[in-house]
């Protein structure tokens, strides 16, 4: 057989049926726990803001998708310019 020949198994770009239920069922799960959630930030918060950061920082992975160059496969982008923003800047625009 040819290198690369995939015979059998799902189709590129068929979701896995398995892993579909089982973020449903997490999802489910884990709807049902918001209350009890915020209430725990609550607490941490009171008790140390830092760890309250912590938290959030370790949840935020869960819920906010990684970002992850598409664009330029790792070769530098001819006319791109970056420009920052001042807090002097920004007040002017006010």
């Amino acid at each position: 057989m040819p290198k690369g020949f995939k015979a059998g198994g799902r189709k590129k770009g068929t979701p896995n049926k398995t892993t579909e239920k089982a973020k449903e069922l997490f999802n489910a799960i884990m709807s049902r726990q918001i209350d009890k959630m915020e209430s725990a930030l609550d607490e941490i918060y009171g008790d140390s803001k830092t760890k309250y950061i912590d938290a959030v920082t370790k949840l935020a992975q869960y819920f906010l998708p990684k970002k992850t160059d598409i664009t330029s496969n790792d070769k530098e982008i001819e006319g791109f310019i970056v420009k920052s923003v001042s807090d002097a800047d920004r007040n002017d625009s006010k």
